[in-house]
C-alpha cells in the first residue's frame, strides 16, 4: 500500500509537467496575450511584464504582433495603431527583397511619414544574435512632436522559412518619451526567438 502511494506522488509532478498554459483570450474585437505573446509561425515568443496586457488581431487575420498601450498598460479596452502612445513588435517575410535592415528602414523613412525625419541615433547592433539596426527618430503631427524608437532585426535564412524582419518599436509624444521607453526596454528585453515550424504549429 505505501509503495502505491509513493507511486501516485511521483506521476503527479509529471502529468502537471506536461500542462500547456493558454496566455491569449479573445474579445469581440481582438486578443488579449497575458505573461507570454507566442508566434510560433514566424519564430519568436515576447515575456509580457506582469501588469502588462497585450493586444493582437483576432483570427481569421493573420497574426503579425502585438500593441501595448503606453499610456494604460494594463487596459483591456482595444489598442490600434491610432493611439498616440504605443509600443509594439510586428514581423512581416522581406517580401521586397530589402536584404538588410538598414534597406527597410531607409525605406520607412521615405515612405511613411508625411513629414521629414529627424535622425537622433542610428546604428548598427546584434540583437539576439541577428544583425540589427536600432533607430531614435523624431517627427511632427501638427505642433506636437513625436518620439519613435525602433530595433529592427533581421532573420535572414531561417530553417523551413523566407527571410523575416522583427520590428519591437515605440511611438509617443516627447513629453512622455522618458517615461514610455522604460516599457518599450521591457517589451524588447522579453523578446526572443524560437524555431520556425516546419508545417503546422500552435501558439498558446
Amino acid at each position: 500500500m505505501r509503495t502505491a502511494i509513493v507511486g501516485m506522488l511521483l506521476l503527479v509532478p509529471c502529468g502537471l509537467s506536461g500542462i500547456s498554459l493558454q496566455h491569449w483570450t479573445q474579445t469581440d474585437s481582438e486578443t488579449i496575450w497575458r505573461g507570454l505573446y507566442t508566434n510560433c509561425d514566424k519564430g519568436y515568443a515576447v515575456t509580457i511584464p506582469a501588469n502588462v496586457v497585450a493586444h493582437g488581431s483576432l483570427p481569421p487575420n493573420p497574426n503579425h504582433g502585438i500593441l501595448v498601450s503606453a499610456s494604460a498598460p494594463d487596459t483591456v479596452a482595444r489598442v490600434t495603431l491610432e493611439d498616440e502612445r504605443v509600443v509594439g513588435v510586428y514581423d512581416e517575410y522581406d517580401a521586397m527583397e530589402f536584404g538588410n535592415a538598414q534597406a527597410y528602414l531607409t525605406f520607412e523613412l521615405l515612405h511613411t511619414h508625411a513629414g521629414p525625419a529627424t535622425i537622433m541615433e542610428r546604428r548598427s547592433t546584434k540583437f539576439r544574435g541577428l544583425p540589427t539596426v536600432y533607430v531614435h527618430y523624431r517627427t511632427k503631427n501638427g505642433q506636437a512632436s513625436i518620439e519613435t524608437e525602433e530595433s529592427i532585426v533581421y532573420r535572414g535564412q531561417p530553417k523551413n522559412s523566407s527571410p523575416i524582419f522583427y520590428v519591437i518599436w515605440l511611438r509617443t509624444p516627447i513629453q512622455y518619451y522618458s517615461q514610455d521607453r522604460q516599457l518599450y526596454s521591457r517589451i524588447r528585453e522579453g523578446f526572443h526567438l524560437m524555431p520556425v515550424p516546419r508545417g503546422e504549429c500552435s501558439n498558446k
